[in-house]
């Protein structure tokens, strides 16, 4: 009985460490000017869709000042970015821009759509929009009815919590045992 509580133990342990994950958050900040957002920047590729600006604007209103990122194409659509490494939770975002400018997330695994988040009106006032997802995403999908009359900023992702298959294996050899141990036991 004991070794099946020790093993339950160190299963916890190791599902622990191997289920945490850090955030990590593009602030933009640290560009200067109004350029393109290069691919890579923040672990991020951005395909040549999305621009930096610093200069204040309203109702375009950073979350963290200065920098802020916008589509510079315009009318209803979806504009991409995807995970340098793939398999990312994918947190959400701040927006900011004028109401009927709404914005969803698509968000994607493999190339298929996994989950389609809350709708938001942005406003003046920067407002953190949740992707509403914990699984694995490869990309992005930013869908809006007004493209270029919103802005995003402080883009929140982290690894995936799900636990590698390498993890797992570590377990077999642990549970095996508290599985024989149990059988001579009963």
């Amino acid at each position: 009985m004991r070794t099946i509580r020790v093993t339950a133990v160190l299963a916890m342990c190791v599902l622990g460490v191997s289920a945490r994950a850090s955030a990590t958050v593009v602030t933009f900040d640290d560009l200067v000017g109004q350029a393109l957002v290069p691919d890579g920047y923040g672990g991020i590729n951005w395909g040549g869709n999305w621009t930096h600006y610093d200069s204040p604007q309203f109702p375009y209103t950073p979350h963290s000042d200065p920098q802020r990122v916008y589509t510079p194409n315009t009318g209803a659509g979806e504009y991409l970015f995807s995970f340098v490494t793939p398999d990312q939770t994918f947190q959400g975002a701040w927006f900011s821009g004028f109401s009927f400018a709404t914005v969803t997330f698509n968000l994607y695994n493999d190339s298929v759509l996994v989950w389609t988040s809350a709708t938001l009106a942005p406003s003046s006032v920067p407002t953190f929009l949740a992707s509403g997802y914990s699984g694995p995403v490869d990309a992005v999908g930013v869908f809006s009815a007004a493209n270029d009359l919103y802005v995003m900023d402080d883009v929140t992702y982290g690894e995936s919590s799900v636990p590698e298959p390498a993890t797992l294996l570590l377990l077999a050899p642990a549970a095996a045992f508290a599985l024989r141990r149990r059988r001579r036991i009963v």
